[in-house]
């Protein structure tokens, strides 16, 4: 019986790898997505770590299992809207003004799925198992073809997809562990205009994949019977992403497309949070969480070419940074608790660095959310938040310096989302 359980949640989880392909958009600073969770989110990831919820705890903190009343899975969708723009400040080519428009929105709406499933183990009291399927990093934007800062970037496609079998231990009433293996596939795409001579542009194209392994590991302890702390760490992720180049539009005599065999190499951040969360009464419970992202792993785009030699260097030099949050909720009746928060994202982006791939700012989000249990088995959680991102500037050189891109960014985001747990 116990079997068939796990191979339900499991399924249910996997649903979701199904629909990962669609995910393409960032929703954190730099590119990393923290849209895991429908509950987690209507507090804006406040106490994310310390305060489990659903299923989803097995992304901000697997230990939070042994904090879950049986085996259960949780599927959630969250369509993210993002609004971005780029005002010219300058731009030239060759010395000149550059000709063309703004680019327009570079963003699509997009849905963020994941889905989670976690279950005890019988006859081991205090074991849990379980299986996440999520997108944790991902970027897209698509810029009109002749805008000004097309030698930067015209298209950026990074899409993620994580699997996490996990596992947890309580070690006793008051301190639980848990831990689980990421294997991460990343796919990339990068576009940008490129001068090729005799008074031609064409078009570059960076195309590579590969898998990449990591970890998480987590903790939760009572430090009282109303207080909670939860700490978590997931790991950094290599890649070497093997595929191609293509140029496009090169000046006769030749006209013809050129492909040649190349690589890339990208790491993900690591990120450590601390989550605390207390509940004050029956009703009113408060969280809190901190979170360090360890960008500085992210210094530069190095494409290679077939015979392992330097194609081209495209600096990022982020930093390292911190995000802050704070929420809250309130349990109305047996059917419904509310719950809100903010939070504050500092963006890794430096102004020396800063490309219109990523055209980022700090961010300020405001958030709010929803459960209603329809029975005792199955639940529905729903969010709503809105994202400020501060305006930037962009000042980056492209094309041994023939091109240079001035601009400044202004961008928020719009997110709705919703989730069904259900309890086995």
């Amino acid at each position: 019986m116990q079997n068939r359980t796990f191979i339900r949640l499991s399924l249910l989880a996997g649903t979701a790898l199904l629909s990962l392909s669609a995910v393409q958009s960032a929703d954190a600073a730099g590119f990393f997505i923290q849209e895991q969770s429908v509950s987690a989110g209507g507090a804006a990831y406040a106490g994310a770590a310390s305060n489990t919820k659903d299923a989803s705890t097995l992304f901000f903190n697997p230990a939070g299992m042994t904090k879950l009343s049986g085996a259960q899975a949780n599927f959630g969708v969250q369509l993210l809207i993002p609004n971005g723009e780029l005002n010219d400040t300058g731009s030239t080519f060759g010395g000149a003004p550059i000709s063309g428009g703004d680019g327009g929105n570079p963003y699509n709406p997009t849905p963020v799925p994941s889905g989670f499933a976690a279950m005890p183990i019988s006859g081991v009291d205090g074991l849990w198992v379980g299986l996440g399927v999520t997108a944790p990093f991902g970027l897209a934007n698509k810029y009109d073809t002749d805008y000004f800062g097309r030698f930067d970037s015209r298209k950026t496609d990074l899409l993620t997809t994580d699997i996490q079998p996990s596992v947890a231990y309580k070690i006793n009433d008051h301190i639980s562990v848990g831990g689980g293996f990421n294997a991460q596939r990343a796919d990339a795409t990068l576009t940008n205009a490129v001068f090729l001579g005799g008074g031609t542009v064409g078009t570059s194209t960076l195309e590579g994949d590969d898998w990449g392994f990591g970890y998480t590991l987590g903790a939760q302890i009572d430090l009282t019977p109303a207080t909670t702390l939860g700490l978590n760490y997931r790991s950094a992720i290599s890649y070497d992403l093997k595929g191609k180049i293509v140029i496009d539009g090169a000046p006769a005599p030749s006209s013809v497309t050129i492909i040649s065999p190349a690589s890339a190499s990208l790491v993900t951040p690591d990120v450590a949070s601390v989550g605390l969360t207390h509940r004050f009464s029956d009703e009113w419970t408060v969280m809190g969480q901190v979170n360090w992202f360890g960008w500085s792993n992210f210094d530069n785009i190095t494409a290679r070419n077939a015979t392992g030699g330097t194609a081209s260097i495209v600096n990022q030099n982020y930093q390292d940074v911190f995000s802050y949050a704070l929420g809250a909720e309130y349990t109305y009746s047996p059917e419904w608790t509310f719950r809100g928060g903010i939070q504050y994202d500092n963006t890794p982006t430096t102004d020396e660095l800063r490309t219109t791939r990523t055209p980022d700012g700090d961010r300020t989000w405001f958030a709010t959310g929803a459960t209603y249990n329809f029975t005792p088995n199955m639940a529905l959680d729903l969010n709503l938040t809105y994202i400020d991102i501060a305006s930037e500037s962009i000042n980056v050189s492209r094309n041994s310096g023939l091109a240079v891109v001035r601009a400044d960014t202004d961008g928020s985001v719009i997110i709705g989302g919703f989730a069904l747990n259900y309890k086995f």
